[in-house]
């Protein structure tokens, strides 16, 4: 794997620890860590994200277009993190950054700003990483009094983000250009959270004191 560039964070950037996941396929299993980042105290890194991230070199067989637009996602997703009342949440694989979800949780409705995941190695993908991040903000939708949870699918990235969408109780409501938008309910909500902890076992972590992850993890991927 090539290292691009080393970037120098602040001593700020902490995060806290909400969970760890063993996800099995397979009989492989998978362990991921579950960070909750603060847009003030982690804006550094935050920022610096998608400059750390050599998509060419851990996505192989991509078109260019099909690499600006994933970079573009995860601009987006950056973006996002950093307006208010967002939550982001950050998985970790090897202490390895591999995902990113930032979502508005509104009383009524969440609604997912961007999901993004990413290999940690060339060409080999985090397994269950982005379902991993899906589950526990279902497990966060489903704690509090919210009914829906709405997101724009995007048509022209390199996935088929629809159907993944779709195996996750979302359904189609409309759509214009390059964007579906879908949606899913409590009650599908918890219908998908049955199958996930079929493969997806999350152990809680605790009163979880702020870790300082320029010590924690290595982030030059």
């Amino acid at each position: 794997m090539q290292i691009q560039k080393q970037y120098t964070f602040s001593p700020n950037f902490q995060a806290i620890h909400i969970a760890n996941s063993r996800n099995y396929v397979k009989n492989i299993e998978t362990n991921i860590k579950i960070y909750e980042l603060n847009a003030q105290s982690d804006r550094s890194f935050l920022k610096f994200l998608p400059k750390r991230i050599n998509v060419e070199n851990l996505m192989p067989n991509l078109s260019h277009q099909e690499y600006s637009r994933w970079n573009e996602m995860l601009e987006y997703a950056v973006d996002n993190s950093t307006r208010n009342n967002r939550k982001t949440i950050l998985a970790v694989a090897d202490n390895k950054p591999c995902g990113i979800a930032v979502f508005l949780p509104g009383k009524t409705n969440f609604h997912l700003d961007c999901i993004c995941t990413w290999p940690i190695e060339y060409g080999l993908k985090v397994r269950l990483a982005g379902t991993t991040l899906f589950k526990h903000l279902f497990e966060i939708f489903k704690n509090s009094k919210a009914t829906k949870i709405s997101l724009e699918a995007i048509t022209n990235g390199p996935y088929d983000t629809v159907s993944k969408y779709k195996e996750l109780g979302f359904i189609e409501c409309g759509g214009e250009g390059h964007k579906i938008y879908m949606e899913t309910t409590t009650p599908k909500v918890k219908n998908t959270l049955k199958r996930l902890d079929n493969i997806i076992f999350t152990e809680k972590v605790d009163h979880s004191p702020k870790e300082n992850l320029n010590e924690v993890l290595n982030l030059q991927i």
